[in-house]
């Protein structure tokens, strides 16, 4: 199955586990591309609102997964951006991560629901949704299980 992966991340945490990702989906045969959301301002938190300088195209893909980190308990402002101008995704597997600091009902429940909203709403049916808590004593466990589930849809 081609699939995309497609992934906002300030801080570098959601874009390691969507490498994380990227590898086991690529080890169970699958072709896998991973994309950036970026904005056209430098890559700090008081540019979110700007331009984006990278969108993602998705047609080509049969699966995708979109990924981003919480931010102030919301959805960032790119990553809404960039899924609200996405075309159709009907006929699409789709699967949601995000990565948060807190605990998950201080926003990764109320973004992965966002996200979840906004992809359906383009004729997705959202399969998987996966979360992992960065400042965790169990980070590396809880990446792993995110992986397997999530690549689990595919």
């Amino acid at each position: 199955m081609n699939i995309g992966i497609i992934v906002y991340s300030l801080g570098g945490h959601t874009l390691t586990v969507a490498e994380n990702l990227k590898e086991k989906l690529l080890a169970d045969g699958h072709e896998v591309t991973l994309e950036r959301v970026e904005t056209a301002g430098p890559a700090k938190v008081q540019y979110e609102n700007a331009e984006l300088k990278t969108s993602p195209a998705v047609d080509a893909y049969e699966g995708l997964v979109f990924a981003c980190p919480v931010r102030g308990g919301t959805i960032p402002a790119p990553m809404k951006n960039y899924l609200e101008q996405l075309p159709s995704l009907q006929e699409k597997q789709v699967a949601c991560l995000v990565t948060h600091f807190f605990r998950r009902e201080w926003g990764a429940n109320q973004v992965l629901g966002a996200m979840r909203e906004i992809c359906e709403s383009k004729g997705a049916t959202v399969c998987v949704v996966g979360e992992v808590r960065w400042f965790s004593l169990h980070r590396k466990e809880r990446i792993a299980r995110v992986v397997e589930a999530l690549s689990g849809l595919f």
